[in-house]
């Protein structure tokens, strides 16, 4: 597990493609448009055809070692991601609706629920009927095989700047964080936009450094894949044209105008064929609040229309208390930055990253493909921090593609640790023994390291996913089984509308008899917080009836309103997490079309 840049520092190294034809020539000379005149270290020498065989193969390990960890979580879910319930919503309109209609009325992007929908097809049909079960199975499937897939171009990404050992080790800490590890495995986009992005990351890096346009063209395909599963995807056009601009400007990085024009333009051009589409239908670049908000497109008020059941906000996030302060509110939100990619590390992991990166930084800083990445890198960054000052929060999600630059930081770190240790360490005249001899090991005490890492973070890894939503997981089950027709459930939550099966039947409204007694159920979960009050209301999505979201809808818990249902059950009192509470249904609230 050697670092690829021992002491900041490269050993000779391959030339990239566009360079290699002048080198002999050019190497010592001033370079002229359309030449270059420098090399770009990589952490290896140029590898032969064979060598790629070794590449596959670790690739190969990497699966059997992430897939057990991957169908381990989807055996233990008790519950999908409340934005997963919004996603298979998206999926199943579909085939109810015009597609043009559909991505209108929706704030996400298609690609995700496009493949949940095209994944739930055959399983449905295995079972003949549409359920949370088999919903829940075809989104998780989703992400299973795209967090299989990431394993590719992320390997391959830090073999262009690393050797194999960091790459693979990075690789595979990655998958094994603890929140990349349950956001992987759970029924939301993040693990399909993640290959696209890291795809077309990598291929932004070998178009910059072979000055290739079709490596270009190729990029802009994936930022436009990219785009249409998360709007963020498209940044990596703007990384890619910044340095291609800085790149014309530094002599020794730059290569003829037609080339450069050539590069951005099959990257846009590319880009815009892959998503105008989308971009057509919708009439613009995106339905999301967030990104508008965070672009000053919008106003804040924009965050609180329902999107789906889940709402627009993550549980998993740090949120930011208001302030017309903006320089307060600036700082706020740099440490909240700070703080999620703390997070996503596993909190152990992250001063490893910075340690590699200083370590790293004087190899790296001379190859314009690093600079590209890092253009990409601080976009993404100051759009974060612009959305925490508008909308006050950043999600864990938000920043997986930052923890996963920094994974390969780490695994120098946890390379290059023990070797600077020892190496200051070093007696000064005794003689190396057989037992001092592995003590003094430094790949050995990296291993160590890194075995420990991932040690800490498999608890965490392998927690039941949403396992603290069992009681919203059963009071849906107990729904399902006591619901009749005209009965309506609230609940603040979804889990326990989605798992008595109301979420398929949304928009549709039966005529009911005039002298029907329906019941509202209404679903408490109670918080552990002991401030936390009682509550009093419950605040649900209304519906149209084409099943598009409306507004919310605020319902107060009567007076004479019965606990049919706790859990746990025959919890004392104060240990109670989920109640269901029965009432007479309100036509007012809750109007429906009677029968004459």
């Amino acid at each position: 597990m050697n670092a690829a840049i021992p002491g900041g520092s490269f050993a000779p190294a391959h030339l990239d493609q566009f360079s290699q034809k002048r080198y002999d020539t050019h190497r010592h000379s001033n370079p002229t448009e359309g030449t270059v005149g420098m090399t770009e270290p990589l952490a290896t020498h140029h590898a032969p055809r064979t060598t790629h065989k070794t590449d596959w193969l670790l690739i190969g390990v990497l699966v059997a070692l992430v897939l057990p960890l991957r169908l381990w979580l989807i055996c233990n879910t008790e519950v999908t991601a409340r934005d997963s319930i919004g996603y298979i919503r998206y999926a199943l309109q579909f085939e109810q609706k015009p597609w043009a209609k559909v991505l209108q009325q929706n704030h996400q992007h298609p690609g995700y629920p496009v493949l949940v929908w095209l994944t739930s097809l055959p399983i449905r049909a295995m079972e003949d009927a549409t359920t949370a079960a088999n919903m829940t199975l075809s989104a998780q499937l989703v992400s299973l095989v795209a967090s299989l897939v990431l394993l590719v171009p992320m390997y391959w990404l830090g073999r262009q700047f690393f050797d194999r050992p960091v790459s693979f080790f990075a690789t595979l800490l990655y998958q094994y964080l603890p929140i990349s590890a349950q956001h992987l495995s759970d029924g939301i986009s993040e693990p399909l936009y993640l290959v696209f992005l890291v795809m077309g990351l990598l291929q932004m890096v070998h178009g910059i450094r072979n000055r290739s346009v079709w490596r270009c063209a190729l990029g802009g395909v994936f930022a436009g894949l990219a785009y249409l599963t998360r709007p963020e995807g498209a940044l990596i056009l703007p990384a890619l044209g910044l340095m291609l601009i800085v790149m014309q400007i530094r002599p020794t990085w730059r290569c003829s105008w037609w080339r450069c024009g050539g590069c951005g333009s099959a990257a846009v051009f590319s880009a815009i064929a892959v998503g105008c589409t989308y971009a057509i239908v919708i009439g613009g670049l995106t339905n999301k609040p967030a990104p508008l908000v965070a672009m000053g497109f919008a106003e804040r008020a924009e965050m609180k229309r329902p999107v789906d059941i889940a709402g627009p906000l993550s549980l998993f996030a740090a949120t930011i208390p208001p302030t017309d302060n903006k320089l307060l509110s600036l700082g706020r939100s740099v440490w909240a930055l700070g703080e999620e990619i703390n997070q996503g590390f596993h909190y152990l992991a992250g001063v490893p990253a910075l340690l590699g990166f200083v370590w790293s930084f004087a190899g790296l800083r001379r190859q314009p493909a690093f600079w590209a990445l890092m253009a990409y890198i601080a976009i993404h960054g100051l759009i974060l921090i612009s959305l925490a000052m508008r909308v006050y929060y950043i999600s864990d999600r938000h920043v997986m593609i930052l923890v996963i630059g920094g994974c390969f930081f780490a695994v120098v770190a946890l390379s290059e640790l023990p070797r600077r240790i020892l190496a200051w360490r070093k007696p000064v005249s005794q003689a190396p023994t057989e037992t001092t001899g592995w003590l003094r090991s430094a790949p050995l005490w990296s291993a160590v390291l890194f075995v420990a890492l991932l040690g800490a973070c498999l608890p965490k890894a392998t927690q039941r996913l949403h396992g603290n939503r069992a009681g919203n997981h059963a009071a849906g089950i107990w729904l399902a089984e006591h619901l009749h027709e005209g009965d309506v459930v609230m609940d603040d939550h979804a889990w326990s509308m989605f798992h008595a099966g109301l979420v398929f039947e949304e928009g549709r409204e039966p005529k009911l008899p005039r002298d029907l007694e329906a019941t509202c159920y209404i679903v408490i979960t109670r918080s552990r917080d002991p401030r936390a009050q009682p509550q009093s209301q419950v605040i649900g999505v209304e519906f149209n009836p084409d099943g598009t979201a409306k507004s919310l809808r605020t319902v107060p818990i009567a007076k004479d309103a019965k606990t049919v249902y706790t859990w746990p059950p025959k919890a004392e009192a104060d240990k109670v997490r989920v109640l269901i509470y029965a009432q007479r249904r309100d036509n007012d609230i809750h109007p429906w079309k009677k029968n004459p």
